[in-house]
């Protein structure tokens, strides 16, 4: 099961790297996120774990997830995994450069004992919520 969006931004790569990079600063941009910060020390690491709140949906008011990053290449793609009641999640971002400009896909792919059950109901939430993020990314990194 799996989710994906992509988006065209008027910015060089490494400006948009740099804001998505702001982890902290995800909720003044990123549309359904309440709260981001980092658990661990390092950050934007291999094994990194952060905190993420996020707005729910139907009788869920929020969502909190603990992702751990499984992979990252600066500039290029990051990648981080969370399990939440029996449904595994794997997030990737990746960065293509264009010119002068970036393509930013966004992907979740779902697995677990619940996810095929679930999916129907979370599946429309979480593309309204991948197009809030990248486009709050666009317009942050174009201003």
């Amino acid at each position: 099961m799996l989710i994906k969006k992509e988006i065209l931004i008027n910015a060089d790569i490494k400006k948009v790297w740099k804001i998505f990079s702001e982890l902290e600063k995800w909720p003044q941009w990123g549309g359904y996120i309440i709260t981001t910060r980092w658990i661990s020390k390092g950050k934007w690491k291999k094994n990194s774990k952060f905190l993420q709140i996020v707005k729910g949906f139907g009788f869920i008011k929020k969502i909190k997830s603990n992702p751990k990053i499984i992979e990252i290449k600066p500039c290029r793609i990051i990648k981080w995994a969370g399990t939440r009641k029996f449904i595994k999640g794997i997030h990737t971002f990746k960065f293509n450069k264009i010119g002068n400009k970036t393509i930013v896909t966004n992907i979740e792919y779902f697995e677990g004992l619940l996810a095929p059950i679930l999916f129907p109901f979370i599946k429309n939430n979480f593309e309204l919520y991948f197009e809030q993020f990248l486009n709050g990314l666009k317009k942050e990194a174009e201003r």
